[in-house]
């Protein structure tokens, strides 16, 4: 046990690090730091009243001893090592209580967001005011002076209220712990948080496995706290065994273990997502310009290509002697041109584009993007716009770009489709966190073969001749690069064909 000091230690010390780039850091730190505390007065106690001897097969038995004694040595009161456990869980809870605020600030709705805010504060307010009460040496000294000015036959009734409101404590506690979990699993069921799967499960899983750990060590466990011992010695004690069980030595380092790997495995997952926040300028203009020098690769490379045609062309027309052959020919010069003159207008905007990332109504580039596609009249277009400004500080070119890739590839699916009812479903919505947006249409769908490659360059589900498959692949960096994450899902089952694109944008800061 002793030795789970030294590694929920070293966790805390590098979630205290990750709370300076990420909002989960520090809600991870208060809990891991909590789990430290609390497991110090439990040494404490072990120490005074009960014997502790790790196995001689546990691999750090030296340093367990040695770190065990000098821990329990410490003198303090019954009281004061009980005011240090209940700092612990305090911590713990506020690790909790920030976790919650954190999926009520990616909740969708406004209204939700400060219903629930408040909600949560008042409970917790409640909640680490009544078990700071119930579990201080002050209430266990007046429970017990309470139970022996009572008769006998008084007592067993009193004892069994006692228990009962225990039982209930505890499980108060576990509600509480397991809150982050539940409000997080429900929003999700719901679609109501701007969390994909992977995310939600992520954060669902750590929160899991420190509750495990928490519950099952102070509340469940050896070193639960029991009213027994209240009413024997006026102190809040665990059960006061003679001998504290072996397997105590495995069990508590191999999850103190689990919970540094679940940090140092997910580092980039959840801990590097704010880490933007502080160099939010300087990432996007390096990956912007990192984008615009491909972009004009391509794009140089294809004017070259057009200009050897119109050369082409121009020889063709001087040599052809049909009047039909001769206006064939001077419609694709006129295309020609008419591409290249596009083509170096592109090129000119991208010189002059080296950063320009400024506040966008997602709303409103979603609209420029699809309006700037002709949609055949056969399809129908539906728009869930939220209600409030979606505002992100983004590039206005390269995201209007590649939103327009992925509505030209719904709008190729659905012309391959031989549905009569062909749709295209546009969501914009917000959380306070994220800009949530949503391109599905009911085409064939991809297979699940080809969705696992799909986001690999020179790929393409559609036609090989006309098709390179650079656009995702393109929309994905251009999400990327302005910290955003993306996500497609499809189905090709007759009974239920659709594709669609989620894309997650930070939001402008200055929203509530």
């Amino acid at each position: 046990m002793a030795f789970s000091i030294i590694i929920l230690g070293l966790s805390s010390i590098l979630l205290l690090g990750f709370a300076l780039r990420s909002r989960y850091g520090l809600p991870l730190f208060l809990m891991t730091a909590g789990l430290c505390i609390a497991t110090v007065a439990v040494l404490i106690q072990i120490y005074s009243t009960s014997t502790y001897s790790p196995p001689g097969t546990f691999p750090f038995r030296a340093l367990e001893v040695s770190l065990f004694r000098y821990i329990g040595g410490n003198r303090f009161s019954a009281g004061r090592v009980q005011w240090i456990r209940n700092a612990g869980c305090f911590f713990y809870f506020a690790g909790i209580f920030l976790l919650n605020l954190l999926i009520i600030r990616n909740l969708k709705h406004k209204g939700r967001r400060r219903f629930w805010t408040v909600v949560t504060g008042l409970a917790w307010l409640a909640f680490a005011a009544a078990f700071l009460l119930y579990y201080s040496p002050a209430n266990a000294y007046r429970i017990y002076l309470d139970y022996y000015a009572r008769s006998a036959q008084e007592q067993a009734g009193y004892r069994l209220w006692m228990h009962r409101l225990d039982i209930g404590f505890r499980c108060l506690v576990l509600l509480m712990i397991l809150s982050p979990i539940l409000m997080l699993s429900g929003a999700y069921a719901r679609h109501m948080v701007t969390y994909f799967a992977d995310t939600a499960v992520l954060l669902g899983g750590m929160a899991a496995t420190y509750d495990a750990l928490f519950f099952a060590m102070f509340f469940t466990g050896p070193f639960a706290e029991r009213m027994d011992t209240v009413f024997r010695s006026g102190f809040w004690f665990f059960s006061g065994a003679v001998r504290i069980p072996a397997w105590i030595s495995w069990f508590y380092p191999l999850f103190s273990l689990i919970l540094l790997g679940f940090v140092l495995l997910n580092t980039n997952r959840v801990f590097s997502g704010e880490l933007v926040l502080l160099f939010r300028k300087r990432a996007l203009k390096r990956s912007i310009e990192d984008l615009n020098r491909n972009l004009k690769d391509v794009l140089h490379s294809e004017k070259n290509l057009m200009f050897s045609i119109q050369l082409l062309s121009n020889e063709a027309k001087a040599a052809y002697g049909t009047p039909e052959g001769l206006e064939k020919l001077e419609r694709l010069s006129d295309l020609v041109k008419s591409r290249m003159e596009n083509i170096t207008s592109s090129l000119n905007r991208i010189r002059e584009l080296h950063l320009k990332a400024r506040p966008v109504d997602m709303r409103m580039l979603m609209d420029e993007a699809l309006d700037s596609l002709p949609l055949p009249e056969e399809i129908v277009c539906e728009k869930h716009y939220s209600s409030f400004p979606t505002r992100c500080v983004i590039d206005e070119y390269h995201t209007r770009s590649a939103l327009k890739n992925i509505f030209a590839n719904s709008l190729d699916a659905l012309m391959l489709s031989p549905e009569d009812d062909r749709r295209i479903t546009v969501t914009v919505d917000a959380s306070q966190e994220w800009v949530s947006l949503s391109i599905r249409d009911n085409g064939p769908g991809i297979p699940q073969s080809e969705l696992r490659r799909i986001m690999l360059p020179f790929v393409s589900t559609k036609s090989k001749n006309a098709n390179w498959g650079i656009g995702l692949p393109y929309v994905f960096r251009i999400v990327n690069a302005q910290l955003g994450q993306m996500r497609i899902s499809s189905s090709d089952r007759p009974e239920q064909h659709y594709t669609q694109v989620e894309i997650l944008l930070p939001r402008e800061r200055r929203n509530d």
